[in-house]
């Protein structure tokens, strides 16, 4: 058994998928069914079942897993410690919900990338309910959610504030600033919604039922899983929807929406770096952890949530 052989199974078991696990590796398909054999003729068992389209873990490898991802992580603590001169490098998956990844992640990585050239990053995208399931199962040592859902289990640590505000068609195309319209109008607008599991809509959620309001009473014409979409949807007079405001800045700045804050309801959140409270992270991991929360705490001034940003929406 040799770590090459480890670093494919994780892959394999985290893509489900032999040619995007060889494409995260820079390996071909064959390179990666040979490792993975290999790996199973050691150990004298199955890790996957191949017989339909997808590659399905068995239950050994549901149990290798964790002990697997411990080996790579010893193995690059060890290798960090013995060589005190050793660069920070390899290789940094982060598991992150929609507006992390565009909005919050892109300047930390480029500093800290700049600081340590020779890391290269992986960005899974997904809703904030699927980051979390991730980061139980231990397939990711961090994430960035935009909500605090198992507390017993992960570690979280603040990165910025976020508030949330309702946006609508601009007719008229001219820019304004943010109006303030009543919560019992919202009863007579139809909404198009994130997916179930989004941060966003569940901060939505949250403020709606402390007001004695029930969620599923608001008319939805459409559920969409991209920021984009709902925009576009919004742009065109389908609906309203509730975003953050770091993802509709372009689109109020070109007056192509409006936005509003709602009277009475409680629309600001907090964004998460999120661990496991039983994984020991990689020199790598850790150092980046230590770097998005210091770069974070030094731009608290130009970050949504200060007076004068909170002016301009």
């Amino acid at each position: 058994m040799d770590f090459r052989q480890i670093e494919v199974f994780i892959q394999v078991y985290r893509l489900r998928n032999f040619s995007r696990a060889g494409e995260a590796l820079y390996l071909s398909q064959p390179t990666i069914s040979n490792h993975i054999s290999c790996l199973e003729d050691e150990l004298g068992i199955k890790l996957f079942d191949r017989s339909s389209r997808q590659i399905i873990p068995t239950e050994t490898a549901e149990i290798f897993y964790s002990y697997a991802l411990k080996m790579l992580e010893i193995r690059e603590s060890a290798i960090f410690s013995i060589n005190k001169n050793k660069e920070i490098g390899g290789r940094l998956e982060i598991a992150t919900s929609s507006i992390p990844s565009q909005y919050l992640l892109p300047s930390p990585m480029k500093s800290f990338q700049k600081k340590y050239p020779g890391v290269s990053f992986i960005i899974h995208k997904s809703d904030t309910q699927e980051v979390t399931n991730a980061l139980l199962e231990m397939k990711y040592q961090i994430g960035i959610v935009g909500a605090r859902l198992d507390e017993n289990n992960l570690v979280y640590q603040k990165l910025t504030g976020d508030k949330l505000v309702l946006i609508a068609q601009n007719v008229d195309g001219e820019t304004t600033k943010e109006q303030i319209i009543s919560l019992e109008s919202l009863m007579g607008m139809k909404f198009i919604v994130r997916e179930q599991g989004s941060g966003t809509r569940t901060t939505f959620e949250t403020a709606l039922k402390e007001k004695g309001i029930n969620p599923d009473h608001l008319p939805k014409v459409a559920e969409m899983n991209t920021m984009e979409s709902i925009k576009q949807a919004v742009r065109e007079g389908m609906g309203v929807s509730v975003m953050s405001s770091l993802s509709v800045k372009d689109y109020l700045k070109f007056g192509w929406v409006k936005a509003y804050a709602v009277e009475g309801l409680k629309m600001k959140r907090n964004f998460y770096l999120a661990t496991h409270k039983n994984r020991t992270l990689s020199p790598c991991a850790a150092a980046f952890q230590r770097h998005i929360i210091q770069f974070y705490q030094n731009k608290e001034t130009v970050l949504l949530g200060n007076k004068k940003t909170d002016q301009s929406i």
